[in-house]
């Protein structure tokens, strides 16, 4: 690689005497770092030495205590995402910064600029993106059933799109097999040529030597070597200055004699990816995955971890084993640990202890101090980084988070590990704890597979090696014959068939797999149930479609419609408006001091403007109660839907203000007799909506936010600004819902309306809108509304007990639940395969 000899004496940044606190707990004091044009400045440290803090100081994602920032001469005290955006700052995350729920296609248009899209056919834009980085998925994949790998990939494809003039590279090579990183490497240099700053963090000093020319080293929030020339400073120095200490050698003696019986044996082992794998460890041995990342490394060790069923045998200790077996016999460190190692929301303490619950029993109880006394000495072996043991695990660096991973899997005390990319993310001092820990576990009788694709780390960590190629071993390695060069060239000259024998897309993916995990597949199963029951009813009555019937199911689904439509903007949030009930009753009775029979032009005007006036302060209210004071959407909405109630009851105590009938003819105004014009509104609104939803930057922002705010807010998306107008919006959706309620009723009634919360919740889940957030359509909250009033009408017509309504509601929302995730669930499986 050819590397810039430029010297510039000018930066093109400067981030002067930076501080930031957490908790009142430093991360970073006094820090300085310059950037050049044209270089690669390495940034090197400990995990929770604070160099992803600096540099999300640096892109705009966190504000600085103190200190400023200096982008091309101009000074900033803190920028945020769009403002480093517009200034030329890019950052491919450790985390990649990307939005589950959203397709490919969605995550790069919510992230990158319009301008980066004008001019050209979208399509061709994004089949450019993809392919620099050699990114081989369909634009219409959802991100979330990507691997960590690829999902890396498309951080960097975001990042190229931008033509920044300074990009951070967050250890990026951490998930990538050699062949991507050989791109990667490729890029860097690419980009320096161009002129492009690069900050590069690592954990490699391979990379270091290869790539940089400057390096600043970080130590416990301060710097400990600033703008060094990388040539003036040796590997051995580096780390001294990274740990504070000289290091020994980073791996463990490897075994030397010992029994010769098998405590593990795989004979034949077949499942989702992988076929006919045989292997064997001796007790001491650790064994080793190899091969090209996304050659079965991952689907074999799922397997062994009982997460997948399997054909042929595994013998742990002289037992043969059932997935059920190995599910509950082993630890399985996954390569994911968001997503799959760690539960995010519980303390460091709770994810460390989680799988050694019966350590800590004490009678039929835990004893709260025996787990206290044991999960500290673990965490502390590991040299684990944490405000606290109630810390939320989630506030901790990336290396600490995978200290954690390990420290749950020596407390659970299993009869097989399984550790897939193990130090992703890890200091090289943490880094050499974790070797030692895995060999301890081996020594001690339990087998061990590592999966890696660091083939170094396998040569210098294992006992024996396995080279995957297409879900199928190619080859078998033992002592001298694991070498890292042996390992990535068998790898890479394999002639293995692929187990795939059905034609897919470039993803692996059919377009009926991603219809079927799409937001569109429910819409049609409930197109299908709402068909299917009117012919059913159809049959057993033949006055069921009669103009009257159609136009009374009609005006009652606009007015729940609405109130739905409303509440899918809050649940695309995650959020939740217990408020819109109690909120349509208020408005209703508002509106019977003014529409009363005989009423004037101007009191009805005002009647709409005070309806209108209290709907927007709601809605705001609920936004301002979530985002500013953190009261979570649920206790904001359910003190909202109490506080409407209250005044609901003090305005009319008892029902009264009849509504002018001319009013409500006009509101329920039907063409030829049978189709409401306000239904017609409605199925007008939910296209305009489910538009925008799917192809504007507010519906890909509305999205994202309930996808992943963090993540969210990383590429820019102003989270309190979407979440407000979403409440505010909802509110005013409520409105519409209770003008045809007060057309529907006639008069102004405190106990109508709260039965409308619940119901509205009941169409927007079975319309396929996730609670979750981040999907959903408002096509399908439509038809869950339509349907919700089939149910009720055919009551009648079936002579049904009213009580089968409820029955009915319970059932439907059920099954979708369990045909929706099992759909989805055999789909993935079906991919991963």
């Amino acid at each position: 690689m050819q590397q810039s000899d430029a010297n510039p004496q000018t930066p093109v940044m400067s981030l002067h005497e930076i501080d930031k606190s957490f908790s009142g707990v430093p991360a970073l004091t006094d820090v300085s770092l310059n950037i050049y044009p044209g270089e690669v400045h390495a940034l090197l440290g400990e995990n929770g030495a604070g160099k992803s803090t600096l540099m999300n100081v640096a892109t705009g994602s966190l504000k600085p205590d103190g200190g400023s920032i200096v982008v091309d001469g101009e000074v900033f005290e803190a920028l945020d995402p769009t403002q480093a955006t517009a200034l030329g700052i890019a950052i491919v995350h450790q985390h990649p910064a990307v939005l589950p729920d959203l397709t490919v296609l969605e995550n790069l248009r919510v992230a990158l600029p319009p301008s980066v899209f004008s001019g050209r056919p979208v399509g061709q834009v994004v089949d450019e993106l993809l392919g620099r980085v050699r990114l081989d998925v369909h634009p219409a994949d959802r991100v979330e059933n990507l691997s960590v790998a690829q999902k890396h990939l498309l951080e960097i494809a975001k990042a190229l799109a931008l033509h920044p003039k300074i990009l951070v590279l967050d250890e990026p090579t951490a998930p990538l097999g050699s062949e991507s990183v050989e791109m990667l490497f490729d890029l860097v240099a690419e980009w320096t040529s161009e002129g492009t700053a690069i900050v590069y963090i690592t954990h490699r000093m391979a990379e270091v030597r290869q790539l940089a020319q400057r390096v600043t080293v970080l130590r416990d929030g301060q710097v400990a070597r600033a703008d060094a020339s990388i040539a003036d400073v040796t590997d051995e120095d580096m780390l001294a200055l990274i740990v504070g200490r000289r290091l020994a050698s980073a791996f463990p003696d490897k075994r030397s004699g010992g029994s010769d019986e098998f405590n593990l044996v795989v004979d034949n082992l077949s499942g989702n990816g992988i076929q006919g794998i045989s292997f064997s460890a001796r007790p001491g041995e650790i064994i080793g995955i190899a091969g090209v990342v996304g050659n079965g490394q991952e689907e074999l060790m799922r397997t062994l971890a009982g997460l997948a069923p399997h054909d042929g045998r595994v013998v742990i200790g002289g037992r043969e084993m059932s997935s059920g077996d190995l599910l509950r016999a082993s630890e399985y460190m996954p390569a994911d640990r968001h997503h799959e190692g760690l539960i995010m929301r519980l303390t460091v303490r709770e994810n460390a202890a989680i799988s050694a619950l019966k350590r800590f029993r004490k009678g039929p109880l835990l004893s709260r101090r025996r787990e206290v006394e044991i999960v500290t000495d673990q965490l502390r072996a590991l040299a684990v980084k944490a405000p606290s043991l109630d810390a939320d695990v989630s506030s901790l660096s990336g290396g600490n988070q995978q200290k954690v991973v390990m420290a749950r899997t020596v407390l659970g005390e299993p009869k097989l590990v399984l550790a897939h990319e193990p130090t992703q993310g890890v200091d090289v001092g943490a880094r050499a704890e974790l070797y030692r820990i895995i060999r301890e576990i081996s020594a001690q009788g339990t087998p061990v597979i590592v999966a890696s694709s660091d083939a170094k780390e396998l040569e210098g960590l294992c006992d024996r090696v396995i080279v995957l190629s297409r879900g199928q071993l190619v080859v078998e390695l033992t002592g001298d014959e694991i070498q890292e060069e042996r390992m990535v060239h068998t790898a890479v000259t394999s002639r293995t068939e692929s187990l795939r024998t059905v034609v897919k897309t470039r993803s692996g993916s059919s377009r009926l797999s991603r219809f079927l995990q799409g937001d569109y597949a429910p819409v049609v199963l409930l197109g299908a149930v709402i068909l299917g029951l009117a012919a059913y009813i159809l049959a057993q009555n033949d006055k069921y479609l009669n103009a009257f019937n159609v136009s009374s199911i009609l005006t009652l689904t606009a007015a729940l419609g609405f109130i739905a439509l409303g509440q899918t903007l809050v649940l695309l949030l995650g959020g939740i408006d217990m408020s819109v009930g109690p909120l349509a009753g208020l408005l209703v009775v508002i509106a019977s001091f003014h529409f009363s029979g005989g009423a004037q032009l101007g009191s009805m005007l005002l009647g709409l403007a005070a309806m209108i006036l209290v709907s927007v302060a709601t809605g705001l209210v609920n936004g301002l109660l979530i985002r500013y004071l953190k009261f979570t959407a649920i206790a904001a909405t359910l003190a909202m839907y109490f506080a409407l109630q209250g005044f609901s009851f003090i305005l009319r105590p008892t029902p009264g203000g009849n509504i002018d009938r001319a009013v409500s003819d006009i509101i329920q105004f039907k063409i030829l007799d049978m189709v409401p014009v306000a239904f017609l509104l409605l199925i007008a609104l939910t296209v305009g909506l489910e538009f925008a939803l799917k192809r504007s930057r507010w519906g890909w922002r509305l999205r994202a936010a309930g996808s992943d705010e963090a993540n969210a807010r990383r590429v820019g998306v102003r989270i309190n600004r979407t979440v407000i107008s979403a409440y505010v919006l909802g509110s005013l959706l409520t409105f519409l819902g209770a003008l045809m309620l007060m057309a529907q009723l006639g008069v102004g009634d405190a106990s109508q309306g709260v039965n409308y919360t619940l119901t509205s919740v009941t169409a927007v889940v079975l319309g396929g809108t996730s609670l979750f957030g981040g999907r959903g359509t408002f096509v399908g909250s439509l038809l869950g509304s339509l349907l919700l009033v089939q149910v009720l009408n055919a009551m009648f017509f079936l002579k049904l007990d009213q009580a089968w309504q409820y029955y009915l509601q319970g059932l439907m929302i059920l099954v979708a639940a369990v045909v929706y995730s099992v759909v989805r669930a055999r789909v993935k499986q079906r991919v991963a395969a």
